[in-house]
């Protein structure tokens, strides 16, 4: 089971926690607002009321050996910083970060973020393709035991075509879109993620990468097994 820490209980971060708990994960959310861990206790394992950015209330709470960390403060960029430097330096595997514009993404990432999101950005960029090309994909309904997902690619998919791990056959998954992390070099060795490049239907001969992530279908158990597998997802407003 995985163990993950949602620092921040606004709407995003409640949502996200409350989620998470749903699909299976250990999930301990944190925020100032007692109100808001009222609220929230009993859709978690547990709901603490402390100041995250104190580095031993994370300590005092083991955050440090959670499989991952969402920081949902991205209304106070202060605290997001503050407190994804300590998640990094406590050893944190994944630790991903709500960011409100780009510039705050870069300090984010600086200061040890392995992932920032910028939720209000993509589902506007969502709403304007569905616009456009009169999508219908989100109102499709999958069979009973079926959902489609953005999950990390594991690792041991590092470098292995889709035909070489024979998804559909042999685990009933349908990998529908790649998503892949677009870089550039900022100084020295050091690395910026500019945004995204999309593979749609990617073909057989199509090889993952590290730090991939992909677009999926496939039955419930099978995709909660594979959010579960490691690779190389205080409040806000």
């Amino acid at each position: 089971m995985a163990k993950v820490a949602v620092i921040g209980l606004g709407r995003f971060g409640s949502a996200c926690a409350k989620r998470l708990y749903d699909q299976g994960a250990e999930v301990l959310a944190i925020d100032r607002s007692r109100a808001r861990i009222e609220e929230l206790k009993d859709g978690v394992t547990a709901a603490i009321a402390c100041d995250a950015t104190v580095r031993s209330n994370l300590t005092a709470y083991d955050v440090g050996n959670m499989d991952a960390v969402v920081v949902a403060t991205a209304s106070n960029f202060e605290t997001s910083v503050l407190v994804t430097l300590h998640c990094h330096e406590m050893g944190v595997p994944r630790v991903v970060v709500k960011a409100l514009n780009a510039l705050q993404s870069r300090v984010l990432h600086e200061v040890g973020a392995d992932q920032v999101v910028m939720p209000e950005e993509e589902m506007g960029e969502r709403l304007a393709d569905h616009v456009l090309r009169e999508s219908i994909v989100d109102f499709v309904e999958l069979p009973d035991g079926y959902t489609l997902r953005r999950l990390a690619v594991p690792e041991d998919w590092y470098g292995k075509s889709l035909a070489d791990l024979a998804l559909l056959p042999g685990q009933r998954l349908n990998v529908v879109q790649i998503v892949r992390t677009a870089e550039t070099a900022a100084s020295g060795d050091e690395k910026v993620e500019l945004g995204y490049d999309r593979i749609p239907l990617p073909s057989g001969e199509t090889v993952f990468l590290a730090g991939d992530r992909m677009d999926v279908i496939g039955p419930d158990e099978v995709l909660q097994g594979l959010s579960a597998t490691p690779s190389s997802e205080n409040g806000d407003n």
